[in-house]
């Protein structure tokens, strides 16, 4: 790592520092700090919220393999992938309900125009 950090230390589980160990070689991280470092980067850049609310949904074997599988595949966490989906949802839906209360605002308005012309008319 380039530059100097400043040094942390910490106690963690037998099973944890295996785990690290076997990190270790992979993707270009020479030592354990490596791996820790890129762990606190994930998991900072994950958005991360203390307070956030925790939800528990049943995914189903199918889509619980599909999310399994591009976890994988993508290096990401099942935990991000479906935050992202469910802000994605929302900005969709967002979106389409603008856009269909837009449409009906603008056929209202086109409505009263027609009404208020016929009406000035008599």
């Amino acid at each position: 790592m380039a530059g100097h950090s400043p040094m942390v230390s910490l106690r963690i589980p037998e099973d944890h520092l295996l785990e690290l160990d076997r990190l270790v070689g992979l993707d270009g991280m020479r030592n354990r700090s490596d791996v820790i470092r890129y762990a606190v980067r994930q998991y900072l850049s994950s958005e991360h919220q203390v307070s956030g609310d925790r939800v528990q949904v049943d995914l189903g074997p199918d889509l619980s393999a599909r999310i399994g599988d591009f976890c994988k595949l993508h290096g990401e966490s099942p935990d991000v992938v479906l935050r992202q989906a469910a802000r994605e949802h929302i900005r969709r839906v967002a979106i389409e309900d603008a856009t269909v209360e837009d449409l009906l605002s603008a056929r209202m308005d086109a409505l009263r125009a027609r009404y208020d012309d016929e009406s000035n008319a008599i």
